[in-house]
């Protein structure tokens, strides 16, 4: 569906796409701590699983909040085909190299930074595509590739580009203010119980 920007179709997709990157937010710290425990505890089957399972979340939502930030670049919610949505994804995250890059070389990025040589000046097309992959049979589809997916394969091989794309989205959706956003009927979600208020008279 074509909209334009500002208008119903664009407020509530921006309402879905904080939510997203929220859930993506959660899920990477998830990750991050379960990944600590691990380092520092040692690895088992079950703590193998917590991690695996939060970084599949990470993926899930990163990819998501990705494609929805794309269909708002495109003022367009009709779903994208694989190739397609490949090469945007790409086109993220190389917006998000080259803004890190630049940041090195100019020297407004942080003291922390690692080194120019530490960051490739191209996205491979291949991460996009792994991403995707990843994304389906982490977390998407329930598949029997799925026991012989790699994840700790294409968190070696893929982790920095998906950790930059990550960290720009941050930048920008991650913050909230001083009260947690209103998101609409996610925010208003209960399970209480709730009277229906009389009719009128």
């Amino acid at each position: 569906m074509k909209f334009q920007p500002g208008d119903a179709t664009d407020t509530a997709l921006c309402v879905a796409l904080k939510h997203e990157f929220l859930r993506c937010n959660d899920a990477f710290e998830e990750f991050a701590s379960s990944a600590t425990t691990m380092i520092i505890q040692g690895e088992g089957r079950l703590k193998s699983y917590k991690t695996y399972n939060a970084y599949a979340r990470f993926i899930h939502h990163l990819y998501e909040f990705t494609l929805g930030a794309v269909a708002r670049d495109r003022h367009d919610t009709e779903k994208l085909k694989y190739d397609l949505a490949d090469r945007y994804v790409a086109s993220e995250m190389q917006r998000a190299l080259t803004r890190r890059r630049e940041a090195i070389l100019n020297g407004t990025a942080s003291v922390w930074e690692n080194q120019i040589s530490a960051f490739p000046e191209k996205v491979p097309l291949s991460v996009a595509e792994g991403f995707r992959r990843a994304r389906n049979i982490a977390s998407g589809h329930v598949s029997v590739k799925r026991s012989n997916l790699n994840l700790s394969d294409f968190y070696q091989k893929n982790h920095k580009y998906l950790y930059i794309l990550y960290f720009d989205i941050k930048s920008w959706w991650g913050h909230l203010g001083d009260e947690f956003p209103d998101l609409a009927e996610i925010t208003a979600f209960s399970v209480m119980v709730k009277e229906d208020p009389p009719p009128p008279s």
